[in-house]
Parts: C-alpha cells; structure tokens; sequence
C-alpha cells in the first residue's frame, strides 16, 4: 500500500528540535493549528549522559518531572487546548528548528549502517522486505532517530498506515518462527521489560512475564530489545470536537472488540463496564491508549481489570465515553492474570 503523508503534519514517532535545543517526541496524528502536541524527551545539560555534535544531554522519562521542569524554565511548552479540555506539553510552530523525520533517518541507516546496533536494524529491515514490506512504509524511532544512541540503545521502528501496519505484524509473526535471530522475551529477558513498563502500577510484576512474552510486537533481535509501532495515519484516526476528562476510574468490564490492539493509538471496545471504586458515573464503552504498553493487552473475550481516566467525547455531535489509558499508575489487565491482587 502506498502511504499518503502529508508532510507538512507531524506524526507521532518524529521529533522535533526546539530553538533552546530542546528535543521533543511527537504524540497523536492530529494536532491544535500552529501547535504540536509532544513530550519533552531530551534536555541539553553540561553533565549529560549521552553526546551529539559536542553537547551533552540528559534523558528524560517522567512526564510529571517534565512538565514541572517546562512550568519552571520554558512555560511557552505548557498550553491549554481547549478541545481536549487539557493543558498539554506542546510546541508552538514559532519554536521549533528542526523536525526529524523516521522515513528519512531509516533509509540512512538500511544504505550504510555505521555501528553494530544500525548493523543489526538493517539487517531487521532486510528480512522483512523478503516477506514484501516496502521500507517507504518504515521508519526509526528513539534516540537513533536524532543521533543520541547509547550503548544500551535498543530498536524502535515505526509502521505507517493501518494495512502496512497488519502486514508487517504477520510478517514478523512467521520471521521469529523462521528464525532465532528474530525471538519472543523469554523468562530470563523479560524482567527488565516488565520492571521498566508496569513498575508504577499496582499489579504483581511477577505475573505479567507470560504476558508480555506473548506480545509480538516487541522482543529481540539478535540480542537487542526492539519495538515495532504500527501508527494509523490521520485519515485513518477519526477527528473528534471535543474531549473532557471527568476523573481516575478502576474498572471491570469484558472485551468485545479487539481489531485496534496493535495499533497507535490503541483501542478495546468493552461491554458489561463496574466501577470498583466510583458510583454515579456514565458507563464507559471503550479503553483507549497513545501508549505502547497498553498494544497486544487484551483479547476478545477477555475480562479486564483497569485503572485510567474517564473521558467525556464528542465525535459528530454524538457523546460517548471511553477510559483513557496512559497516565503514571494506569493499568490494563486480563483477569486471569489478577486472581490473587486483592
């Protein structure tokens, strides 16, 4: 399938390098007119750990710390978007210097890898044109993106449009049962996946291992961790007029459908919705995440627990509601895999 980008929008997965030297990660396909809704990932610090071109950044992974940090030095990075009802990190289009785009570091990287871990990325990209993926549909994610790899860098590709998407998750699917080089975590691996995805949360890590093994869109290559996310593209996201939070819910309900699970943004529509912990609330009829832990979750069928924020949305005049997934301490998870948490 041909992607049809517009390249004067940003996706999610580019970023964007401010006139501070600030680096930003693009979240959503769709963003306010003059703004771009992005999370700060990188900050120039003399003492930082990792270098480009002579200059030190630090790497940044807590949103609250951002934010507090943004609200302290550059408050221009903090705005409110009235259509979300949020006030969001986001960049306004009179800040931004460069913008980094996947597609193009990628093919750099396919026509002349320069270390082991770009080695191991072409060699990855390799395999799955032989299944017929065309690279135009792929881009590099993360710190490699924008020339900030370390040591411990692992593989973050971009999938652009729905189709593409599904073609290259079955394509993966039969490489790791082709090969060893293409593998799923294991026992051992896994730990430090689970550790770094759920450890904020209230669940028992112990019990997620056999979860995340399963997941397809994640695992090793050659050694290295990799991560695959499958984006839909703004046509293929429907435009909301407008959202509104209402509060942190728990919840448990039963998945009825599962055909978004694997794409970014994410999404499980739910039937048979309690509240553990609220009552009065309307029922909500869909879990929805930008988050990539949240991808490969749940099955149909499945009873659910999970914790996220109920949303009020508007989409052609029609309300409905849906718990949206993604802040510090939410969770999502099959019943099967809680029996013993309370």
């Amino acid at each position: 399938m041909i992607v049809d980008i517009d390249e004067t929008k940003r996706l999610e997965g580019d970023y964007i390098e401010t006139i501070e030297g600030l680096l930003f990660a693009v979240k959503g396909v769709h963003h306010p007119p003059g703004l771009t809704i992005a999370y700060l990932r990188y900050l120039p610090k003399p003492k930082g750990e990792r270098m480009r071109d002579g200059r030190r950044y630090d790497r940044l992974y807590d949103i609250e710390h951002t934010e507090k940090l943004l609200r302290q030095n550059f408050p221009h990075y903090l705005n409110h978007i009235e259509k979300l009802s949020l006030t969001l990190q986001s960049v306004p289009s009179k800040y931004i210097f460069k913008i980094y785009d996947p597609r193009k570091k990628l093919r750099e990287i396919t026509e002349k890898p320069e270390s082991h871990l770009q080695e191991k990325i072409a060699k990855l990209i390799m395999a799955l044109q032989s299944k017929g993926i065309d690279i135009k549909t792929l881009g590099i994610l993360g710190s490699l993106l924008i020339n900030l790899a370390g040591s411990d860098s692992d593989i973050d590709i971009v999938v652009y449009g729905r189709e593409n998407g599904k073609k290259v998750y079955e394509s993966l699917k039969e490489l790791r049962k082709e090969t060893r080089w293409i593998a799923a975590y294991n026992e051992e691996n896994v730990a430090d996946v689970v550790l770094s995805r759920w450890a904020d949360s209230e669940l028992n890590l112990k019990e997620l291992g056999s979860l995340e093994i399963q997941k397809v869109l994640h695992g090793r290559v050659d050694g290295i961790d990799y991560f695959l996310r499958l984006l839909k593209l703004p046509q293929e996201v429907e435009i909301e007029d407008h959202s509104r939070p209402l509060g942190v819910v728990k919840l448990k309900a039963r998945i009825t459908e599962d055909n978004d699970a694997i794409y970014a943004p994410c999404s499980y529509l739910i039937e048979d919705c309690k509240y553990l912990d609220s009552k009065g609330l309307p029922i909500a009829s869909q879990l929805f995440s930008y988050r990539g832990k949240f991808t490969e979750q749940a099955k149909k069928g499945d009873l659910v627990e999970a914790k996220g924020t109920l949303e009020e949305v508007v989409t052609r005049g029609e309300k409905s509601f849906r718990v949206i997934l993604g802040r510090k301490g939410d969770y999502l998870i099959p019943m099967g895999k809680r029996d013993t948490f309370f």
